[in-house]
């Protein structure tokens, strides 16, 4: 038994039904008030049990009504009474004409006045009953009346056992109401009275629109009124019922997986598979090709249409995706029945319109098929965040006080003992000597750092934690002294504070100070200090991610010519994660960049994205980058061995760059080479493989977006609660607040 009912129905003019019966019993019926020498528990009396099978009769849906169920489960006076009153109630709009139905609503006794009689609706003001009867009365157009009611005690726990509460149900769903009976808004007219039964609080509502060809009322549209008060009174119950159907999805997805993995190692192994499967995704591929126009379902040929159509169905038919099916079918049922007792018949997953994304998706499936050997993405290295870099000797000589007598000087002993620690050819005499001379200079800042340095690297011979730790320490605390006193040099100050905090340096890591000190730096026009500022906001690796920091300051970074951020700044447009994808944008920074394999390789594959589509221009930035980059090398491979549109195939050629690519350490190329004999045939069932997982993607969504729907209908609920709570305190509603 559902645990709502709602019924919609149309309001005829006139009665077609004898009421002389059913008037009679409303006025003397037994049980509605004290009558003497009747027991209420007694068996229903003969009279009740010919009414009751007479509004049967004429009323069938009425056994949907929870007293209906009551009455089978006890048949008494008390139940019979409180059925035959109900059968009538809810059918009153078909025993009698418009202008008494809305007089029966807004006077029935235990209807809650709302003022001086039952009737409201949106406005505060009281309604003219007569006049209200009159308009309904005389309308021209389609009128509907729905009746929304619950149990008694399940009305108690939800809150819905007074006036207020179904009234504000009822504002909220009116908008739905609307929608779904095609009235617009601004035609819309309505008035609903809350009847207070002992059994089961209801309401009932009328509707129609003052444009009076205007509107009507389909089975799915009342099905949509049904579920949007049910969504409504049992969001909360619904909500964990989402919960639990994640839980056991993501339990199906698992199983789903196992079922792909086990069938990827039946093909690896024999390398059979559905052999119509694989005609049809073949031939699916094969007529894509000679297709004009877009590549949308709706705009394919009948014969295209219907070997989607066919692949579909033998997906449908996999055991895991039948699996999967009868999961979604289960939970909407468990749904469906908050508001009805009807067991809904589910058309076939194939059939189901629910899924006809599903058709569209096979489409851009195959369309990649040619494709489905794994790219690989490797980024160009970040420039090394050392504080060794190479600052203008006029900018670094500066004496900040006389009276401090440690002091940052470019002096040529610091110089000489600079460069034997950076060259990779210095050997263990080469350091000492560089040890010595930076000792020689004791109270300069920079040979500090540097002494620092030296004890940190093994290559040195000198290696010791110790005495490494102790100058960077000394070092630190003398920039910190003299730069708030610099001038020339206090940008450049700054990014050695923020950089020896940010790599641990004399002093435990302390990103917060790091980020102060890179920001004081970039803002006084350090482009180190903006970059690496810029790079770490958009990472989030070590300060916490501010894409709309890193981006802007990334880019006066790029446009004042660093080559390394206008690379990274045209990636970022060519993927488009980050940022909005702009393939001007990525070609304009990319072109900007260091001429190297990374780049190049990028400008390959902007030209093969752009909407002027240009292989050649591809080809060209692949071919330039190939003897340094495995990537470029590989996708030059993959190009030539699947034709890429423009391209003639090439397999020669394709070996050639796959084996390159693989001598440059490509794992992927070495695999494509090792099973190129397999892989056209593989390259057909790796379609087929990504078939299954978007179509279980498909059948996930679909959930996905319900859940969201019940969050969105909790958080309607909480602001209803913020509003109620607002106003006993006495503070004005605003209307566009945020949670």
């Amino acid at each position: 038994m559902p645990k709502i009912i709602v019924t919609s129905r149309y309001l005829k003019s006139g009665s077609k039904k004898n009421l002389a019966n059913y008037v009679k019993y409303v006025a003397t019926r037994e049980g509605s008030v004290a009558v003497k020498n009747i027991d209420e528990n007694a068996p229903a009396t003969k009279n009740q049990q010919e009414l009751i099978s007479s509004l049967l009769n004429d009323f069938p849906d009425s056994k949907d009504l929870f007293e209906y169920e009551d009455y089978v489960k006890n048949p008494t006076v008390k139940n019979g009474s409180a059925l035959i009153s109900e059968v009538i109630d809810r059918n009153m709009d078909r025993l009698t004409n418009r202008r008494n139905y809305v007089g029966y609503l807004a006077n029935r006794p235990g209807s809650v006045k709302f003022g001086s009689h039952g009737l409201f609706n949106e406005k505060d003001e009281p309604i003219d009953l007569e006049k209200v009867a009159k308009e309904v009365a005389d309308h021209g157009g389609n009128v509907w009346t729905h009746v929304v009611s619950l149990r008694r005690d399940d009305a108690q726990k939800m809150g819905y056992d007074n006036l207020t509460a179904w009234r504000e149900l009822v504002k909220r769903q009116i908008p739905k109401i609307a929608k779904n009976s095609k009235i617009n808004m601004t035609n819309l007219k309505w008035y609903a009275a809350f009847h207070d039964k002992k059994t089961n609080p209801h309401v009932h509502i009328i509707v129609y629109s003052t444009e009076e060809r205007e509107g009507f009322l389909t089975n799915h549209g009342i099905e949509k009124i049904r579920s949007g008060f049910a969504n409504d009174i049992y969001s909360d119950e619904l909500l964990h019922l989402y919960e639990q159907q994640t839980d056991l999805r993501n339990i199906l997805k698992k199983e789903s997986e196992q079922l792909m993995k086990g069938l990827a190692e039946k093909i690896s192994q024999d390398n059979n598979f559905d052999p119509e499967l694989l005609n049809l995704v073949s031939k699916l591929h094969d007529q894509l090709a000679e297709s004009k126009g877009k590549k949308v379902y709706g705009y394919l040929k009948s014969d295209v249409k219907k070997t989607v159509d066919e692949i579909f169905t033998r997906l449908a038919d996999n055991e895991s995706v039948k699996k999967m099916y009868d999961l979604w079918c289960e939970m909407e049922q468990q749904k469906h029945d908050v508001y009805s007792s009807a067991k809904v018949n589910f058309p076939s997953l194939v059939d189901n319109k629910e899924f006809k994304s599903v058709k569209n998706m096979i489409i851009q499936t195959v369309l990649q098929m040619d494709f489905q050997a794994p790219e690989i993405e490797i980024e160009m290295p970040e420039p090394d965040l050392d504080t060794s870099l190479p600052i203008d000797e006029k900018e670094i000589n500066e004496t900040v006080d006389n009276s401090v007598k440690l002091y940052v000087k470019w002096s040529d002993s610091y110089k000489e003992a600079h460069k034997l620690i950076l060259s990779k050819e210095s050997r263990p005499d080469d350091y000492k000597k560089a040890e010595k001379l930076l000792l020689s200079e004791a109270n300069n800042i920079l040979a500090l750092y540097d002494l620092g340095k030296l004890y940190s690297m093994e290559e040195s011979g000198l290696k010791s934690d110790e005495k490494s730790f102790e100058f960077y320490k000394k070092a630190l605390q003398g920039f910190i002294q003299i730069e708030p006193k610099a001038k020339k040099i206090k940008p450049y100050l700054q990014y050695q504070i923020g950089m020896m905090y940010f790599k641990g340096l004399g002093t435990p890591i302390d990103n917060q100070k790091a980020a102060e000190y890179f920001e004081k730096s970039a803002e006084l026009g350090n482009q180190y200090a903006k970059r690496l500022l810029a790079l770490e906001y958009i990472s989030g690796k070590n300060f916490e991610q501010n894409i709309d920091k890193g981006i802007p300051l990334l880019t006066e970074c790029a446009n004042g010519g660093d080559a390394f951020s206008c690379y990274k700044l045209g990636t970022l447009y060519l993927k488009g994660e980050i940022v909005n994808q702009d393939l001007d944008k990525a070609e304009k920074y990319l072109l900007s960049a260091e001429d190297n394999g990374f780049t190049q390789y990028a400008l390959g594959k902007l030209y093969l994205q752009k909407e002027k589509y240009d292989i050649q221009k591809a080809i060209s930035y692949f071919k330039k980058s190939a003897d340094k980059n495995m990537q470029a090398s590989y996708q030059l491979g993959r190009l030539y061995f699947f034709s890429a549109d423009g391209l003639e195939k090439d397999k020669e050629k394709a070996m050639e760059y796959l084996n390159l690519s693989a001598e440059q350490g490509n794992d992927y190329a070495l695999n494509f080479l090792d099973n190129t004999k397999h892989f056209e045939n593989e390259m057909l069932t790796n379609t087929i493989f990504s078939l299954f997982v978007n179509l279980s993607r498909c059948i996930e969504d679909d959930y996905h977006h319900k859940f969201q729907s019940g969050r969105r209908m909790i958080d309607s609920k909480l602001r209803r609660v913020i509003q109620e709570k607002k106003q006993s305190l006495g503070i004005k509603n605003e209307q566009n607040f945020e949670l």
